[in-house]
């Protein structure tokens, strides 16, 4: 993880403007002596284009007359010793509950909070250590789906690979040896990507991600880029459900004239309903009109105004 660096200009107040580079996203923070401050992350499509993204931006500050000054302490550097769950503890607001995190029957070096689990919107969440207990995997399960017996079975799993989602690569899709409820593969996230414990700066580099998933919800090629959309942009996946059907992975290019939706030259991520939306008005559209969608294989299918293809028929694709 690289480290912030920082840029300051002093007008009628003292502005601040921090930008950190991660893999293929660039982190800002900004704002003044007298205002609260913001932050905003822009992801992407590889590392050479983030590079080139972070350059742009202090060459930006620098021509309005930002100077870059030392940074201060981080705190992923200052707590780099402390165990994740201290890190998470501490945290606790004044008013706020102190998480319990409780050791999972069976299973070694695993531990368990549970967060309202009577709450419609409760949860469990997990913590596989690793390092004694200096970095971990978490997962978490939404209360009404949660099941001793299915989670018993992924942390059997998980439990093996606990260092997987630490070599280096963004993620890694597994087959899995056996079910895990009705999932048939899981997903392991570095620490960037899944984002587990964004809440605590000190941690965040040490906890990765890991989750079971259906085939078709992650593309078998799918780059970083993709999959960070698929798990946190607008039509995301909804991974701490365990008791959901499969939420294929959904593809799209197209230009249909006329439609509700502006033409998307390039595959862009969607949800099952635009599909459902832009068939709907397909064979109204104009003779040029067309519609691509392409399955989590990287199979594509074309359509145009003629195509005799039932939505039925695009869900088959996306799904088997």
């Amino acid at each position: 993880m690289t480290r912030w660096r920082r840029f300051e200009r002093q007008e009628a107040t003292l502005e601040y403007w921090e930008i950190r580079q991660e893999g293929i996203r660039c982190f800002l923070r900004w704002g003044s002596d007298r205002t609260p401050g913001k932050a905003s992350t822009t992801i992407l499509d590889d590392e050479e284009q983030a590079r080139r993204h972070a350059v742009r931006k202090i060459n930006d500050r620098l021509r309005k007359g930002f100077t870059e000054v030392e940074s201060p302490c981080d705190p992923a550097e200052a707590e780099a010793g402390t165990p994740v769950l201290d890190v998470i503890t501490r945290a606790a607001g004044t008013y706020a509950p102190v998480p319990e995190f409780l050791p999972v029957d069976g299973f070694d070096q695993v531990f368990r909070c549970a967060r309202t689990p009577d709450h419609p919107m409760g949860f469990f969440e997990y913590y596989v250590l690793r390092e004694q207990g200096r970095s971990a995997v978490r997962f978490a399960v939404r209360a009404g789906s949660h099941q001793d017996a299915v989670v018993a079975g992924f942390l059997d799993f998980l439990c093996s690979r606990r260092d997987l989602a630490f070599d280096g690569r963004s993620h890694h899709k597994v087959a899995l040896p056996s079910p895990v409820g009705s999932f048939d593969h899981a997903l392991f996230c570095s620490p960037a990507l899944g984002r587990a414990c964004a809440a605590y700066p000190a941690a965040a580099a040490r906890v990765a991600t890991a989750f079971p998933i259906f085939n078709c919800e992650i593309g078998d090629e799918d780059p970083e880029v993709l999959v960070d959309a698929r798990i946190h942009g607008h039509a995301s996946l909804p991974y701490s459900d365990w008791g959901r059907s499969p939420y294929p992975a959904v593809d799209l290019r197209f230009d249909i004239q006329p439609s509700l939706y502006r033409p998307s030259p390039k595959f862009k991520i969607y949800r099952p309903s635009d599909v459902q939306k832009l068939l709907d008005v397909l064979p109204t559209a104009s003779p040029q009109s067309w519609l691509e969608v392409r399955s989590f294989r990287g199979e594509t299918a074309c359509l145009q105004p003629d195509t005799t293809m039932s939505f039925t028929d695009v869900l088959s694709l996306l799904i088997d």
